[in-house]
């Protein structure tokens, strides 16, 4: 489970840089070319929260170490908090105003990004290591 999760975050890396990399060398003309790098980003984002949150859920139902509920909780909170804000970038960066603020734009999706690199570190960090199981993590 662990390795489908990690995986899932090597994607949306590779998606976030991708994007990132378009978006240095793009300007507001390169629109489609932007509109299709962010549909694939925000594919690859709600498969991954949907399965993670399949996962989790499937977690609580195990005996698990007593810090395990804390990290539980912090992780479904920050993932709301990230899934809102994610919702308000989309409903505000329409193409249209993507094309009158174009640094805006740019600025707002990297300060997304570096939101999301945190998180997805953090969960590697600390989410993570629950599917192993504490008989594996001893040492």
């Amino acid at each position: 489970m662990q390795m489908i999760l990690t995986q899932g975050h090597d994607d949306l890396r590779a998606a976030m840089r991708d994007f990132a990399h378009v978006m240095q060398a793009a300007n507001a003309d390169d629109m489609p070319e932007v509109a299709r790098r962010r549909t694939r980003f925000s594919q690859l984002f709600r498969e991954h929260m949907g399965q993670e949150d399949a996962m989790v859920s499937a977690l609580r139902q195990k005996p698990l170490p007593p810090h395990a509920d804390t990290i539980l909780r912090d992780h479904s909170r920050a993932m709301v908090a990230l899934f809102l804000s994610y919702s308000d970038h989309i409903k505000y960066w329409t193409p249209t105003q993507i094309a009158q603020d174009w640094p805006g734009y740019r600025h707002a999706v990297l300060t997304l990004q570096n939101g999301l690199y945190d998180r997805m570190e953090w969960e590697e960090q600390h989410l993570h290591p629950l599917f192993t199981g504490p008989s594996l993590r001893a040492a």
